[in-house]
C-alpha cells in the first residue's frame, strides 16, 4: 500500500447523502449561518471553505458577499462538489463561488498564501489525515488581519483532538479572539492574523 492509500483509509469523508440532511433548513435551528458566518463578512470579501457539504454555509455567504466577492470551495469529493455546483447554479451563485477538488494529503492551497479574508473549516479538520498540518495550510492562507473560523462537531470530535487543533493554531501564531454572537459555542474558535505592521522609515536628519 502506497503512502497515499494508506491516508485515504485513515481519513473520513462525509457521504453524498448526509450531505443531503446537513443542508435541510432545519439546521438553523440549531446553526444558523445568520449568526455563525456571516458577522464574520462583508461585500467584496474573498473566503475560502474546507469541506463546504452541499453549501448550507455557502448559498448564504455567497449572496451575502455580493458580486465583488468571492468564495473557494475545496472538497477532496468530486461527486459533492457536482452537487454542490447544481444547487448554486440553480440559484444564480455560480460566478460567485470556485469550486476545487482538492487530494487527502493536500488541500492544494500553496499558491493561496495570504489569500482570503475569511478560512471557514466547519466540522471537517478532525476528518482530515493530518489535522495539525490542515491547520497550518489553512493559516497560511489568511490574509494579514484575517481570520478562521474553526468548529468541530461536539461529542464526534474527541476533545483531546481539539485541543491538538487549537494548539496547532496558536503555534501557527493565530490570536484566539471572541465570535461576535457565538462565542460560548462548545468547540468553537475564532482566530485571527496578525495585521502587518506599517513601515517606519526615519525622519531626515
Amino acid at each position: 500500500m502506497t503512502s497515499s492509500q494508506q491516508l485515504q483509509t485513515q481519513a473520513h469523508t462525509c457521504p453524498v447523502w448526509i450531505g443531503y440532511l446537513l443542508a435541510s433548513p432545519l439546521r438553523r435551528l440549531f446553526e444558523n449561518p445568520n449568526d455563525m458566518i456571516l458577522p464574520l463578512v462583508k461585500a467584496g470579501d474573498r473566503v475560502m471553505e474546507l469541506g463546504p457539504g452541499l453549501g448550507f454555509f455557502t448559498c448564504p455567504l455567497a449572496q451575502a458577499l455580493g458580486n465583488n466577492g468571492e468564495i473557494v470551495c475545496v472538497d477532496v469529493q468530486a461527486s459533492m462538489l457536482a452537487r454542490l455546483a447544481k444547487r448554486l447554479e440553480k440559484r444564480g451563485l455560480s460566478a460567485r463561488v470556485q469550486l476545487r477538488q482538492c487530494r487527502f494529503d493536500d488541500l492544494g492551497l500553496t499558491g493561496d498564501a495570504n489569500a482570503f479574508d475569511l478560512v471557514l473549516a466547519l466540522h471537517v479538520v478532525h476528518e482530515t489525515a493530518r489535522p495539525t498540518e490542515t491547520i497550518q495550510a489553512l493559516a497560511d492562507c489568511i490574509k494579514p488581519g484575517g481570520k478562521l473560523l474553526l468548529v468541530e462537531p461536539s461529542g464526534h470530535c474527541p476533545n483531546d483532538l481539539w485541543l491538538q487543533e487549537i494548539a496547532a493554531a496558536k503555534a501557527c501564531g493565530l490570536h484566539r479572539v471572541a465570535h461576535p454572537r457565538l462565542d460560548s459555542k462548545k468547540q468553537l474558535a475564532l482566530w485571527s492574523k496578525a495585521a502587518l505592521q506599517p513601515v517606519v522609515l526615519p525622519a531626515e536628519s
